[in-house]
């Protein structure tokens, strides 16, 4: 299939001896910002600087007791003394991204829809897949192992997880027991201040394809006599991929977002693939999608967004066109490992 760029008005211009036939030809594959997985399981933080910390503290000290004797005052004796609260300060630096457009200006005088608007959308989606990918190396990278390790909520694949095998080959309890395992983990890590309605499993569609096709899902729904049509017409709670929206305790999130890595009018032909892999991250984002500067979150993810996706555009006559662009300056960070877990191969 051969694709033409906007370089010209002949190729947004249909003659036509109907006008609304001309306005209909239009297709466009075009995702609204708003509907990218990622605003369901990552924090967005304003923030006035471009550089900044965020605190990090041990959450081991807000549960350590190690002798309750410690904590007695007599009456009339000195006053129990202790310890400051460990905790440090992480870095973080907001990187600036500009996804920008051209168009000629008899382009957009000529064009059977608005063009400039299409654009727009266009790279604002653009904008949202590049964040949705440095969102899920934030969650999955090599970094991420370290910090995921150094909490004791790291494992290489769903066999060490479940302690039986892989979630995708389950015949009896391997997911359940992961997915409990997990929750398990978090509690134990923070204190029990994290709990499972905080909580959120993300995953691919391939995995949740796999998952909703292992034995012990169908086999759940077959006891269950009201859930075999709608489990089988993809209705109802089973709309999404075939799991229902929440999995033993934990919601379940299908990041859909697609990349494509080849680059343009190459001659290979564009490698298309989701941004999460085999992985299942469990992460924690309590209160809303928002969060404040400043203030302590046990977000497993936030993102530190310094000018959040600016959508500008203006007439350039000197090169008689229309110029736009979007801006994205920020950063994902893990910035709570203990409030989550990364299961690096959940088919292995």
């Amino acid at each position: 299939m051969a694709y033409v760029t906007v370089g010209g008005g002949l190729n947004t211009y249909v003659p036509s001896t109907n006008a609304l036939a001309t306005g209909a030809l239009q297709v466009e594959f075009t995702r609204a910002v708003n509907s990218f997985a990622i605003t369901r399981y990552a924090q967005i933080v304003a923030c006035n600087q471009q550089t900044g910390y965020y605190l990090r503290l041990d959450s081991d000290d807000n549960v350590r007791v190690t002798d309750l004797n410690e904590f007695v005052w007599p009456l009339g004796n000195d006053r129990p003394v202790g310890k400051m609260n460990q905790h440090d300060f992480v870095t973080f630096t907001a990187v600036r991204y500009a996804f920008p457009f051209y168009i000629p200006n008899e382009t957009v005088k000529q064009a059977a829809w608005d063009i400039v608007a299409q654009h727009a959308r266009s790279k604002a989606q653009l904008a949202m897949t590049a964040r949705s990918m440095r969102t899920a190396t934030a969650l999955t990278g090599s970094a991420a192992v370290t910090a995921f390790t150094a909490a004791g909520n790291y494992y290489a694949t769903g066999t060490a997880n479940s302690g039986v095998g892989a979630w995708t080959a389950s015949t009896g309890n391997n997911i359940q027991k992961g997915v409990q395992t997990a929750l398990q983990r978090i509690s134990l890590a923070t204190g029990g201040a994290v709990r499972s309605e905080d909580i959120c499993l993300v995953i691919s569609p391939t995995i949740a394809n796999a998952l909703s096709q292992t034995a012990e899902v169908r086999d759940y729904v077959k006891n269950y006599a009201a859930g075999a049509l709608p489990f089988l017409q993809g209705g109802d709670i089973f709309s999404r991929y075939g799991l229902p929206p929440n999995l033993f305790g934990v919601s379940v999130v299908v990041d859909d977002s697609v990349k494509v890595t080849s680059r343009k009018n190459n001659a290979v032909a564009g490698t298309r693939s989701f941004v999460y892999g085999n992985s299942a991250i469990f992460v924690s984002r309590p209160g809303g999608l928002v969060g404040v500067e400043g203030s302590t979150s046990f977000s497993t993810c936030q993102i530190f967004a310094f000018e959040d996706m600016t959508v500008e555009n203006w007439d350039d006559p000197k090169d008689r066109r229309i110029e736009g662009r979007v801006i994205d300056n920020s950063t994902s960070e893990l910035v709570a490992p203990v409030s989550g877990v990364l299961v690096a191969d959940v088919t292995s």
